[in-house]
Order: C-alpha cells, then structure tokens, then sequence
C-alpha cells in the first residue's frame, strides 16, 4: 500500500491523498468526498482507516479536501456552494481519469459527503456506485409509531435508572445543515436507477430522527422500482461519527463486504 499527497482541480488548489494497493492495477477505484467540516482524514479518522482497508483489497482511494477545508484553498467565484461542490468532485475525477481510473468508480461519503455525493453521480456517468453514509432521511407513515416506542422505552429505562442520555456534544454537529429535499432526492433516485447506479444506503443510530427501520428506505420513494441495485445496511447501535474503534471497525467492515 502507498499513500500519495497530491494536488489537483483548478490551480491545483484541492488536496488530497491517493492510497494506492501493492501489485497490479486497482481492480476499482473509490472517491471518499469531505464530511462537513471534517478535512480528509473523516471524522476520528474513519476516511483515513477505510481507505487503508480497501486498499488491502485492491483498491485504489482518493480522500481529498473540499474548498476551503483542510488543505485545500476556498473557492470563492460567485457560484453556489453546491455547484462549486460538485465542480471539486468532478475535479477529483478528472485527476483520477489522468492516472487511467475511467471505469467503475465509486463516490461515498459520511452526511454531508453523502448528500454531495448523490447529487453530483445523478450528472456523471462516469461514477458507477454509490455509498452513502447516514444521508438524508424522511419521515414516513410507519416511522412516528416506532419513534414514539422507543421513546417511551427509553423514558421507563430512565425512570428505573437502567439509562442514562448520553451529555450534549459541546462540538458542531455534522448533521446542522440541509439535506437534500424529498422531492429532489426522488428525483436524483430516478435518474441513478434509469442508469443503473448501484447506490447503497447505511444509516447508523446518527439519524434516529428522521430512520428508524429496514422498511423506511423503499418507503421513502415509493412508487420509484428501486430494483437490486439499492441496497441498505441499517446500524442502529452506531455512533453518527463512529467515536469507539469498535465502531469504525464495524462500518469499514459493513462497507468493504458491500464493495466486495
């Protein structure tokens, strides 16, 4: 395995780290997208450690700094942020394009990263995969009766001193910004099933609020054929930034099998 500090995109203003696999060509090549604020290394290191186990595996990962975060410098040219984002994806996968990786890419990323992930793959045929990390979430008809169920069996563990909350994070949450609406996630959805996009969703106890069950996904879009091609690991014991090792070494393992 080979970690490689690189520059790329306009001015060579983004950058990131390629880790390389020992031995012949990468057999797939993935592209790890920045996490709110949380520059390249992800949150507690999750980028950093899933892009050594994968190229374990055979493949290639690149984990690179958004604009204006880590190392990379700000974009500031008058365009909205998700389209300077999405310029900066398409940067990454035009640095990826010059060292020969032009097939079977892979875009994923952790909240935010995920979200700027699925928007960015429904217009680049060039991303094949998908894998979303605690993305956006909507409340369907089934969610508000197992919400109120595991409330009131958290409020009687409490009232019984079998459970206490955990103390506030003094911290920004990864989680403070917009997700991507309903009704254009539906229709991104749309466009990556019609291109047969594998897009595969893992939610973690991080979206609690807002997914609560295996079933939520297909709900989400109902009335959308969905097929095989999306796919869901659901962790309801899992921290939001995987704080414990065990954690993090649960979520690599989960995503290195789907890749797999």
């Amino acid at each position: 395995m080979r970690e490689i500090a690189c520059q790329f995109g306009p001015g060579a203003s983004l950058a990131g780290i390629l880790t390389e696999p020992d031995g012949g060509a990468p057999k797939q090549t993935l592209v790890l997208v920045s996490a709110g604020l949380t520059p390249k290394f992800g949150p507690f290191r999750l980028y950093a450690e899933l892009a050594r186990r994968l190229a374990g595996s055979g493949f290639r990962v690149l984990r690179f700094d958004l604009g204006g975060i880590g190392d990379s410098a700000p974009a500031e040219d008058g365009r909205s942020l998700d389209e300077r984002t999405s310029q900066q994806i398409a940067a990454a996968l035009d640095f990826l394009g010059e060292r020969g990786a032009y097939e079977r890419i892979t875009l994923a990323g952790l909240c935010s990263g995920a979200d700027d992930s699925f928007r960015h793959a429904a217009q680049d045929s060039r991303v094949t995969e998908l894998v979303l990390i605690d993305p956006f979430a909507y409340r369907t008809p089934g969610f508000a009766w197992r919400h109120w169920s595991f409330r009131a069996r958290r409020r009687l563990m409490r009232a019984f001193k079998l459970w206490q909350p955990p103390a506030p994070s003094s911290g920004p949450a990864l989680v403070d910004y917009e997700h991507v609406p309903q009704r254009e996630a539906r229709e991104l959805m749309r466009r990556l099933v019609a291109r047969r996009v594998a897009v595969h969703f893992v939610y973690t106890s991080g979206m609690r609020e807002h997914f609560n069950h295996r079933g939520q996904l297909r709900a989400m879009f109902r009335g959308l054929e969905l097929g095989h091609g999306v796919t869901l690991d659901y962790l309801p014991k899992l921290d939001h930034t995987q704080l414990l090792e065990a954690d993090r070494r649960s979520l690599i393992s989960t995503i290195a099998a789907r890749l797999r």
